[in-house]
């Protein structure tokens, strides 16, 4: 992964941004496949979860298409990759203590482990900042536009996953 990693955690500092992140498809596919893998194993720690397999590919479609036609509203195709592999690399990272937390939701519900459940809630909000802060460096946006976009993102993707759950 070489810099991939160093500079996907500097993007969740907000200490770097999708720009610093090489041209690497190849990162991009591992960046996709782990958080996808991640988010299928926490959804599915998780009580009443449906058909996790199509909600997690319903996510990941959406999350490729939204930056995808988000970037060419603004004629900025050419940084799908990097873009891409920072939204998909920073969920990976968020994912890897959210697959943690989920582990006691599922054994003794949410109700039981309000810790955890709190935790997910928490790296949610964290997440969603950093997507706002990867949204304002890709589109050449101020902060809380980019937060705004983030926010409609997380809503619209959610709203997706729910058509197959």
């Amino acid at each position: 992964m070489g810099p991939t990693l160093p500079n996907l955690a500097g993007i969740c500092l907000f200490r770097n941004g999708p720009q610093d992140l090489p041209y690497a498809p190849q990162a991009l596919a591992g960046a996709v496949a782990l958080s996808a893998a991640l988010t299928f194993i926490a959804a599915s720690n998780l009580p009443e979860s449906g058909n996790v397999a199509a909600q997690v590919a319903v996510a990941t479609l959406f999350a490729a298409a939204f930056l995808y036609a988000l970037l060419a509203l603004r004629g900025l195709q050419a940084r799908f990759v990097q873009s891409a592999t920072a939204i998909f690399g920073t969920d990976a990272v968020i994912g890897f203590p959210v697959v943690l937390l989920s582990f006691p939701i599922g054994a003794q519900g949410p109700e039981q482990a309000p810790g955890a459940a709190a935790g997910i809630l928490l790296l949610w909000g964290w997440h969603l900042v950093i997507l706002g802060h990867i949204f304002r460096h890709t589109l050449e946006l101020k902060l809380p536009l980019g937060l705004l976009l983030a926010l409609a993102y997380s809503l619209l993707g959610f709203q997706a996953v729910q058509l197959v759950a």
